[in-house]
């Protein structure tokens, strides 16, 4: 298979075409919002530069998309979300290391952080400088592997969340530490393999896919082991008991920005923890 980086056919090498967002999403809202949206356009550019527009299509339709965040792998539980999936009967086709940096995590959650807090954003940048995610590509034999996955992967709340979820399994403990990450439908696949990952690293990963039988466990092994590597260390943190912090922000304030770019791994993974359970999360005041 030749790979391209970016163009196809005789188009302009420099080409960012539309992606086909009413056949990508059952959203109409979100096929509007979406296709126009830059992740979109590059995503889908790579995506048709790899295989033409034919088969750009089919593997956004039969890809599904996880990332494991950085919170679950410091919290030691990526072994057991990995078993999850593959006990559902999803099949990995690549593996990837994903690192989101500040602006990755506004590009990835843009709608979600519309009526964020200062603090929600600051934990979740810091979540992100923790160290590596794990990036999984999965098919399943059932078709829709996107919206499959998605509903394995249960609600951001824990209340209700059924025990065998992705985030129950990874003991994800409130809405900011939701320690799993997938993408909703095929639109979102597309997208946020450009959230993730670099021109040249999704082209390398969507034709290493497509081009994959079914291979199981050695496609992830290597780059699972590097993620493993950069959490030493780290402890479970305990739950704390303590109230929020008050509206009048102050000295808490402060110390919490100080905390969570704590010097040692060890040290910010204890301080995101807790203060993950202390803070608003919108605008409103509340945790939602």
């Amino acid at each position: 298979m030749t790979m391209h980086v970016m163009g196809t056919g005789g188009a302009s090498w420099g080409d960012m075409p539309e992606a086909p967002a009413h056949l990508l999403t059952k959203d109409p809202v979100k096929a509007l919002l979406y296709v126009a949206d830059p992740m979109v356009r590059e995503g889908w550019a790579t995506l048709v530069g790899v295989l033409g527009v034919r088969e750009a299509l089919r593997f956004a339709s039969e890809t599904a998309l996880l990332w494991l965040r950085p919170d679950v792998a410091a919290a030691g539980a990526v072994g057991e979300v990995l078993d999850r999936v593959a006990e559902a009967g999803f099949v990995p086709v690549g593996a990837n290391i994903a690192h989101l940096d500040r602006g990755g995590v506004r590009a990835l959650w843009w709608w979600q952080l519309k009526r964020a807090t200062a603090e929600r954003l600051l934990l979740l940048e810091a979540v992100a400088a923790l160290g590596p995610g794990l990036l999984v590509l999965y098919r399943h034999p059932d078709g829709e592997p996107a919206d499959r996955l998605t509903w394995l992967k249960g609600s951001n709340d824990p209340e209700g969340r059924p025990a065998d979820s992705l985030r129950s399994v990874a003991g994800s403990p409130n809405r900011l530490l939701t320690m799993v990450h997938t993408s909703d439908d095929p639109l979102d696949v597309i997208r946020e393999l450009a959230v993730f990952l670099s021109w040249r690293e999704r082209a390398e990963l969507v034709a290493s896919a497509w081009a994959s039988s079914p291979a199981g466990a050695p496609v992830i092994e290597a780059p699972l082991a590097e993620v493993r590597a950069a959490y030493p260390g780290c402890p479970v943190p305990q739950p704390t008991t303590a109230g929020r912090v008050p509206q009048q922000r102050g000295e808490a304030f402060a110390a919490f920005v100080r905390d969570v770019a704590a010097p040692r791994l060890a040290q910010r993974w204890a301080a995101i923890s807790a203060w993950s359970r202390r803070v608003p999360l919108l605008n409103d005041g509340s945790a939602r």
